[in-house]
């Protein structure tokens, strides 16, 4: 699947490249302004992105056609912010109810990122599969998608796990290196000056979270569009043939 990220990646390269630059305009943007709303519309272009890649996939069109229409972006959008406020609950409320409260800021924060980063694709792993029924004008609700997520939930997991941690990961390794080299790459704005080596790592942070988004998005879609084709196959050579690529 990673060769089909690098071919979508390819073949809307332009597109692609647009979403990169707007990330870091918006993080640029918060950053000068002190502004706290730009994690919220990262997120919602997140989103967008995740719905183009599979839009095009489900649709077999090899580029995006926004010309076309948003077919289901509206429930893409609310049932993904929905699995990300079931995710947020867990992950900070958890750590509260067992007596996190007690730790320190930013032991707190570590504990909550951490199973932010195990939840997230966990749980898109079992229904993440929901906000793609829209885009391909199916009608099956939570329940179907927590059956497509069951079969083959361990490779599904671990694919959604690289696409969305380790970017991010790569990123702060990076800045740690950056910064064990005297550089400081925490803040693009530095002294009222913009810092090149900030904002170099900026770019690539970007680029590799885009990156991750459309390989998780592209192992989604595969995981709809395979589950029902098994599941309205009458063949059952055909089902054998697609449940191994989730084995």
């Amino acid at each position: 699947m990673l060769g089909e990220t690098i071919s979508f990646v390819r073949r809307n390269l332009f597109l692609v490249c647009v979403f990169v630059v707007l990330s870091c305009a918006i993080v640029v943007f918060s950053e000068y302004n002190e502004s706290s709303h730009g994690g919220s519309t990262q997120f919602f272009i997140a989103l967008y992105v995740g719905y183009c890649v599979q839009a095009t996939i489900l649709n077999g069109t090899g580029r995006v056609q926004i010309s076309q229409g948003m077919v289901g972006f509206g429930g893409y959008i609310w049932k993904n912010f929905l699995i990300l406020l079931v995710v947020m609950a867990v992950a900070i409320g958890g750590p509260l109810a067992f007596g996190a409260a007690s730790f320190s800021m930013g032991a707190f924060l570590l504990l909550c990122g951490g199973l932010f980063a195990i939840i997230y694709p966990l749980l898109l792993a079992l229904v993440g599969t929901w906000p793609t029924t829209g885009i391909a004008g199916s009608k099956s609700g939570l329940a179907e998608a927590f059956a497509r997520g069951q079969h083959g939930f361990p490779p599904t997991f671990l694919r959604l796990f690289a696409g969305i941690v380790l970017p991010p990961a790569v990123s702060f390794l990076l800045m740690a290196i950056a910064a064990s080299m005297s550089y400081e790459a925490d803040a693009v704005f530095q002294g009222g000056k913009i810092s090149p080596v900030a904002l170099v790592l900026l770019v690539i942070s970007q680029s590799l979270g885009t990156l991750g988004i459309c390989y998780a998005s592209v192992v989604l879609a595969r995981k709809f569009q395979f589950s029902e084709v098994a599941r309205n196959s009458s063949q059952g050579n055909a089902v054998s043939e697609i449940s191994e690529i989730f084995r």
